[in-house]
């Protein structure tokens, strides 16, 4: 079959038909950028507040150290084999099937029910002028149709060339920024110094609180993976990733963390017609910077924020879903998991099969969780599950690779290798049960794509041996998270915060077992030969 598409026809055709190099330096900044600058932007700064009051604002940079060390095992990755969707490529690549499949499941399953989430927090803020579109808590059925129209034009804006959803997305971030510093701006002549001490103070719901807080600005950080995705259409990875992402890392802690500061000293309990010190209501507002504004006398700074989150929505909306499509994309054309159909790409480079796909599982999800609040701790779950097996592929890769050419360096990853792994987990496991009761079997129910991946070759004792760690893995997420502290849903058998302590003993325990299996086991899962790759992708 490789013969046949490297000859005649078959070359023009695989010439044409792949991924092209057309983002540079800026474009990947605002790509990243945009991804995390999405519905975020209207309601997480609020929802910290109203886990953790005031000192919700420090979960931005409490999670920005934590995702730090993350992204920098992802930056190795990403640069040393840039590909496609690679959050698929490298665990299957370093730990062989068994892990590869569930963690590529997991990935696309968060990246696709990021899409959804976002989707429904863009017509929620949309209500704010047609109200029949959103009642209750959840979509109406206007409101679903109206989220399929959403659906339907980022399906177009993602048939486009690469370059062309740059510069679409370059244009939106930068209105994005501008009218997060205008709102921001406005709520600071309004702004209380005595909200952060006179009402319970700056720590009003304790360390939970604030570490409840941090999990959910997981949601916010979360694109920070989208240079990686993105890679094979990224100029000169070795250098743009990099850059890019630790670029996009600083400019969004210090929006967020800038958007937590003064809506905090800009809150009026009164005129807001909120409690005093009443901060878990402000989890509950449907739209919390016009409700600010308004309570300021500032209501035009609202109708700003509604625009403003609209544009963040619906950028972010076609940025994961092309992610997503590039997560499956690579699990036909590298892993063998789905059908080589989806490996194909268009004349412009772009997974039309795969995308076509997500967007399947999209609306199935609009339907079945039409509320933002229903899907949001799931994503953040799913996002941060498919985390964790990076920094440990990391460091399989250099005990086996040790001469492969390293463009970024994690540094001391010995030390930070487990950590990130650690932290991983711990977010998965500050989620919730709720989430994880979802989750976990959602997951597992990947290893039935196995059945495509026998198709071309076997799965061997070995692969399971040295596989086995990574069911295991969830199970005991699963276990601990339903015996875990009543704070993250669980029975308070093991209560706050000795559940967080016992979790991250066992995560560090699975982090060097995986390690283990890792470098002893010899198989391939993935298709590591270009041609036959290539193969797949125009069969």
């Amino acid at each position: 079959m490789s013969d046949q598409v490297m000859t005649g026809v078959g070359a023009t055709e695989e010439v044409a038909r792949h991924y092209k190099k057309d983002l540079g330096l800026w474009s990947v900044v605002f790509l990243a950028t945009g991804a995390i600058l999405g519905p975020a932007v209207g309601f997480t700064p609020v929802s910290v507040l109203g886990l953790a009051g005031p000192s919700g604002m420090f979960s931005w940079i409490i999670a920005f150290l934590m995702i730090l060390v993350l992204a920098m095992s992802y930056i190795e990755l990403g640069t040393m084999w840039p590909r496609a969707g690679g959050v698929a490529y490298y665990p299957a690549r370093a730990s062989g099937p068994l892990v590869g499949v569930l963690n590529a499941w997991g990935a696309f399953i968060g990246y696709s029910l990021a899409v959804p989430s976002i989707i429904v927090a863009f017509v929620e803020y949309l209500s704010y002028w047609f109200p029949t579109l959103f009642s209750n808590g959840t979509l109406t059925w206007l409101g679903i149709a109206i989220a399929f129209l959403v659906l339907i034009s980022m399906l177009v804006i993602n048939s486009l060339r690469i370059r062309y959803m740059g510069e679409i997305n370059n244009v939106l971030t930068i209105f994005t920024i501008v009218g997060m510093g205008v709102v921001m701006l406005a709520l600071l002549t309004h702004f209380r110094t005595s909200n952060f001490t006179n009402f319970h103070g700056l720590f009003p719901a304790g360390a939970s609180g604030l570490l409840l807080a941090v999990a959910a600005t997981v949601y916010g950080y979360g694109g920070f993976r989208q240079p990686i995705d993105y890679a094979e259409e990224v100029r000169d990875p070795g250098k743009t990733i990099p850059r890019a992402v630790f670029l996009t890392m600083f400019i969004v802690l210090i929006l967020f963390a800038l958007e937590s500061f003064f809506y905090v000293g800009a809150i009026n309990w009164h005129a807001m017609k909120l409690g005093s010190g009443a901060w878990a209501s402000l989890s509950a507002l449907q739209f919390p910077f016009v409700t600010v504004s308004n309570g300021a006398g500032l209501a035009f700074v609202g109708l700003i924020a509604v625009v403003t989150t609209l544009i963040a929505s619906f950028k972010d909306g076609y940025i994961y879903s092309g992610g997503a499509a590039r997560v499956g994309q690579t699990m036909a054309r590298y892993d063998n998991y789905l059908p080589p159909i989806f490996a194909r790409l268009t004349i412009q480079g772009i997974p039309m099969v795969s995308l076509v796909l997500v967007l399947v599982v999209v609306a199935i999800y609009l339907v079945l969780l039409p509320a933002f609040s229903s899907l949001f701790p799931l994503v953040a779950s799913a996002l941060v599950l498919s985390y964790a097996p990076g920094p440990l592929a990391c460091a399989i890769f250099r005990h086996r690779h040790p001469d492969e050419p390293r463009p970024y360096r994690m540094p001391f990853l010995p030390v930070l290798g487990p950590l990130a792994f650690v932290v991983a987990s711990l977010m998965v496991y500050w989620s919730g049960w709720t989430a994880i009761r979802i989750l976990i079997p959602s997951v597992v129910v990947g290893v039935l794509l196995l059945g495509f991946y026998r198709r071309t070759r076997p799965i061997t004792r070995q692969d399971l041996v040295y596989g086995a760690w990574m069911p295991a893995y969830l199970g005991v997420i699963l276990l601990l998270s339903f015996l875990g502290g009543s704070a993250f849903g669980g029975r308070n058998t093991l209560p706050f915060p000795y559940d967080s302590l016992i979790f991250a003993v066992v995560a560090l325990a699975f982090y060097y077992v995986g390690y283990w299996s890792g470098t002893r086991w010899t198989g391939t899962a993935v298709t590591e030969d270009p041609e036959t790759a290539a193969a797949i992708q125009t069969a």
